[in-house]
């Protein structure tokens, strides 16, 4: 495919000497190759693309696609940054070349970009294990395509996460509303923790979007599930994880002793919530 020549932006006299200390400094960079982003009719997905090495002019081959919007900041008429958006109307696979024209050199930077439909979502954690009243987990959706392809963004999509019954639980009879003793889902604005832009804006809405804080209340174990709330992926299946929550208890001294024959030790049985170490309990002496 032939790409149309690309329009050059004007570039005022005081800007060049900007343009060539930009250029020269570091090399034409773009900070991806290519962008895999989700079809949705409700809600146009972004996603931001970064160059280097000079200020840039953007367009993209196919505008039913993706769109994109040069961004501008601190007040210059220099973009090494630009916005991409999803425009397409069909629940089909499509795809776009952007292009990124260095305003010195007419260097070409290049980007393919690819809008599909969602086919399974999966929840991403560091960690199954959580401590009561302690730090929150923080838990994200991973978008894949029918490929297993992984998509570059979610942003701004709304999702519904929810507590639901562990099979292995003592009490299989327990009913949901108890599950919500064990764990919490948070917002961001609820905890000190800087969440992105579009989630903060989300949040103010009442909406859930792809990532979200769990904290522990008590002990015990629960799955905690997540759907896309949108009716064009209705019959995408939900992903779960299974979380369990512990007491963070531990023993002072926490390291190895060793004893000659004859002497002993006293332990401690303390336990941390909220950061501080509470419940200090004394063991009966061990001996060697």
């Amino acid at each position: 495919m032939r790409l149309p020549a690309p329009r050059l932006g004007r570039v005022t006299p005081l800007l060049f000497p900007l343009l060539l200390l930009l250029g020269s400094a570091r090399p034409f960079k773009l900070n991806v190759p290519k962008v895999l982003l989700p079809f949705s009719r409700e809600r146009h997905v972004p996603f931001v693309l970064e160059a280097e090495g000079g200020c840039y002019s953007w367009y993209s081959t196919r505008h039913d696609t993706v769109t994109i919007e040069p961004i501008y900041e601190n007040g210059t008429t220099c973009s090494q940054k630009a916005l991409l958006s999803t425009q397409s109307t069909q629940a089909t696979k499509l795809s776009s070349v952007v292009i990124a024209e260095e305003l010195v050199t007419g260097h070409l930077l290049r980007c393919d970009i690819i809008v599909d439909t969602i086919n399974s979502i999966e929840i991403i954690s560091r960690t199954r294990e959580i401590y009561v009243e302690d730090s929150p987990l923080e838990l994200t959706v991973r978008a894949l395509d029918i490929e297993g392809n992984t998509f570059s963004s979610l942003s701004g999509m709304t999702f519904e996460w929810s507590i639901a019954k562990d099979d292995d639980m003592e009490n299989p009879f327990l009913p949901v509303k108890a599950l919500f003793g064990l764990f919490r889902i948070l917002k961001y604005s609820e905890a000190e923790y800087s969440p992105p832009d579009y989630i903060v804006e989300m949040e103010r809405a009442e909406k859930q979007g792809d990532k979200i804080l769990v904290s522990g209340i008590k002990t015990g174990a629960a799955i905690i599930k997540v759907r896309i709330q949108e009716a064009t992926y209705k019959k995408v299946a939900a992903a779960l994880v299974r979380l369990l929550v512990l007491e963070n208890i531990f023993l002072i001294p926490s390291y190895d002793v060793y004893l000659l024959v004859g002497a002993y030790i006293k332990y401690k049985v303390a336990k941390i919530v909220q950061g501080k170490i509470t419940g200090l309990t004394y063991l009966c002496p061990l001996g060697g």
